[in-house]
């Protein structure tokens, strides 16, 4: 009996992919039967087969099988009447395509479950390479064209597997994963957060013995097929699988030439650069101080910052600036209130385009509004110039403004001047302090 239906279920399986249909549609009819779907013969199920205990697993209308525990228990019932059916019949060619169609919503609903509940699968596996982690992409990603980082080929996402790396967004076929020899970029830039900061430092091909700088490939200058392709960032040279022309602004050409043209890099430079180009790691005053005085937007940048910086002593005794969470305009640059001359090399970007002095300019004046206009508590922490006899109330931002450096008094800058940076409070400490060491000096 087994191997006749073992038959028989070979026969319907080669009718199956004749017609081209691994499963049935069935639906409701009034004659009295279920109907199969348009793929498979036309033909609709006999009556005979649907009775009241097996209407969920036959019937495909019903909502209920949507758990693994009822399909498992819907594919042993078809299964039993798969061979309960008359051989080569009508009714188990049906039975028999809706079992595969039951196997394979099964195996979606256990797919799914153990996605829920955090399992591993196939679809969220892991591999690690030289710091990268690796997840793999198997949906298909209609409008984003990749290239395999490791052979230079495209990646065809609705028909090849392939890997990319979370942190680098290193991508590679399936098959290149073995041939990885590219150090993840977000471990080189966390072990040494700082730019190489001499103008292409080449070392020459031979240095390099003729070979890629990174996979160690053959080239030379006699094959266009290999040409040797120089990265402008480090100096060396790559083959074409390694370096595709791609371009970047180099720090070094910015930082020493304030030159803002990109030039072409490997690869492994281009995902660096991605990475680094927001963190704070260009100090300017010490790099090269003169910049300031031949760029002018970049002196008034540096300018708001020290305004800034000012301002925020303000604000972090105003409870009111604390709720608002007034210093967070400036989420996207945290480092300009820590400091005045940590710079990313987008900070340089933004200033040369013009878009960073415009956006720090509006943040200034809601500051400025909030300490001058809307909160009293912070107006109150103003100076009144002690060197005239003007009432007015002025800042430590104010352009009119000078800070004495000992005890950060504020006086009127014309005042200051005058008086020859004399500070009459700086007076009346230095007086005090010598009355107390007298009186101490008679005590003993």
């Amino acid at each position: 009996m087994d191997n006749k239906v073992l038959d028989c279920d070979n026969n319907v399986e080669e009718h199956t992919a004749v017609n081209q249909t691994l499963a049935s549609t069935p639906s409701s009819s009034t004659s009295g039967c279920v109907s199969g779907d348009d793929t498979s013969d036309g033909k609709s199920v006999p009556a005979s087969i649907v009775t009241a205990e097996n209407y969920l697993t036959i019937s495909e209308e019903s909502q209920a099988l949507c758990s693994v525990e009822d399909l498992t228990k819907a594919v042993e019932q078809c299964k039993e009447m798969v061979l309960d059916s008359a051989e080569c019949s009508e009714e188990r060619k049906w039975l028999v395509r809706r079992l595969i169609e039951l196997r394979l919503r099964l195996q979606e609903a256990r797919e799914a479950t153990e996605q829920e509940n955090g399992s591993p699968t196939q679809h969220s596996e892991l591999k690690v390479v030289l710091g990268h982690h690796f997840a793999l992409q198997n949906q298909p990603a209609a409008t984003a064209k990749h290239h395999c980082d490791r052979c230079s080929g495209v990646i065809w996402s609705v028909v090849h597997s392939w890997y990319q790396c979370s942190d680098c967004r290193y991508s590679c076929h399936v098959k290149c994963l073995p041939q990885v020899c590219r150090v993840c970029a977000h471990v080189t830039s966390s072990e040494n957060p700082l730019y190489i900061l001499d103008i292409c430092p080449e070392v020459g091909l031979s240095a390099q013995a003729y070979r890629c700088a990174e996979c160690k490939a053959h080239i030379t200058f006699k094959n266009s097929w290999v040409e040797p392709r120089l990265c402008d960032y480090n100096g060396h040279y790559y083959c074409p699988n390694c370096h595709w022309n791609m371009t970047c602004v180099i720090p070094a050409r910015v930082v020493h030439n304030w030159d803002f043209e990109e030039k072409p890099v490997c690869q492994a430079t281009r995902q660096l650069l991605q990475l680094m180009v927001k963190r704070p790691v260009l100090k300017l005053q010490e790099l090269n101080p003169r910049l300031f005085g031949f760029v002018e937007e970049l002196s008034l940048v540096k300018k708001i910052r020290e305004d800034i910086l000012l301002m925020k002593k303000y604000f972090v005794l105003c409870k009111e600036a604390t709720e608002s969470k007034l210093l967070w305009q400036l989420n996207d640059r945290l480092h300009f209130i820590d400091s005045t001359d940590s710079y990313s090399l987008q900070d340089l970007i933004d200033i040369n385009s013009g878009k960073l002095l415009e956006y720090l300019e509006k943040v200034q004046s809601v500051f400025v509004k909030h300490i001058k206009e809307e909160c009293k508590l912070c107006y109150g922490r103003g100076y009144v110039c002690e060197l005239c006899d003007d009432s007015e109330v002025i800042f430590p931002f104010d352009t009119v403004a000078a800070i004495c450096q000992k005890c950060s008094t504020v006086f009127h800058k014309n005042c200051w001047m005058k008086k020859n940076h004399h500070c009459p409070k700086c007076a009346r400490i230095q007086e005090r302090a010598k009355r107390k060491e007298s009186t101490s000096s008679d005590d003993g």
